[in-house]
């Protein structure tokens, strides 16, 4: 049985905090994160399924900030001591989900290394932002269970 909402309220944009390991000033504006287990189905005589075999894993991570905040992350990174973006490792983001009266819900993406950041620019535009895309190399944990 699925668990009641309180006052009827889903987790929405408010709902949500989130946390980079060692940059607690930066605000990411969107996050999005997935993992995928290979899987292939393999089949006996017949044609009938006999099993299945496991293959690669993959952890995708992609955030957007403001340049702003891209630009106290470089900051980091330079204090840190490393000369090139994507030599650097964040340990840990952590997504939280939690509304009033009800149980927190977290994420944990571990040792996330970007491999793409894109900026874009436009005559109108209110802000700027940076999209990083990368990967969760230790993995993805949804609300405490791993793939």
């Amino acid at each position: 049985m699925a668990k009641q909402l309180i006052n009827g309220k889903c987790y929405d944009w408010t709902s949500i905090t989130i946390h980079v390991s060692g940059m607690d000033s930066i605000e990411i504006q969107e996050i999005s994160y997935d993992d995928e287990q290979e899987m292939e189905i393999i089949y006996g005589k017949g044609g009938k399924i006999r099993g299945q075999g496991y293959g690669n894993k993959k952890n995708s991570v992609k955030i957007s900030l403001l340049r702003e905040d891209f630009n106290e992350m470089v900051r980091v990174i330079k204090k840190k001591g490393y000369k090139s973006f994507y030599a650097y490792t964040i340990p840990k983001i952590t997504v939280s989900f939690a509304d009033d009266g009800a149980q927190t819900s977290t994420d944990v993406l571990t040792d996330v290394k970007f491999s793409k950041r894109s900026m874009k620019a436009a005559q109108g535009d209110k802000s700027m932002k940076v999209d990083l895309d990368g990967t969760a190399i230790g993995g993805i944990k949804m609300n405490g269970l791993g793939a």
